[in-house]
């Protein structure tokens, strides 16, 4: 099976992101991250896997509130989880329901690495995002 884009439906592709194979989209720039990925992205970057912000992963989630976007790996609808962001909007991702993984529009993940306090190893993630992917406006 091809995995495709849960927000724009068009093939995605494997990078090597870190040692981490992530799964980006051409089209949209959205990336998904398998179970796990995260935080094997938070050690090879020098941070903690077991940071509390981690924790939004263990929410139930909530219907969509837009669009229906399905997992790439089951096709079950993707469901909402919040992480809160002091002084700012809250961030709103994707979770797939029986665990594979998360999925983050094109902003998304800059955007939840801010959060990490800057001994966490965050900084250093998001810089080879931007080498990878281009900067992106991370507001």
């Amino acid at each position: 099976m091809i995995p495709v884009c849960p927000k724009c439906d068009a093939q995605l592709f494997s990078l090597r992101f870190k040692e981490v194979e992530v799964d980006f989209c051409e089209r949209c720039r959205g990336l998904w991250l398998d179970a796990g990925e995260l935080e094997t992205l938070m050690r090879r970057t020098g941070g903690s896997a077991y940071d509390p912000l981690l924790a939004f992963q263990n929410q139930p989630g909530t219907p969509p509130r837009g669009r229906k976007s399905l997992c790439p790996r089951c096709d079950q609808t993707l469901r909402e989880v919040v992480v809160p962001r002091p002084g700012a909007e809250a961030l709103y991702l994707d979770r797939c329901p029986r665990g594979h993984g998360l999925w983050f529009d094109v902003n998304e993940l800059r955007q939840l690495l801010v959060l990490f306090p800057p001994a966490s190893g965050a900084t250093h993630a998001i810089a080879l995002l931007n080498e990878v992917l281009g900067p992106v406006n991370a507001t």
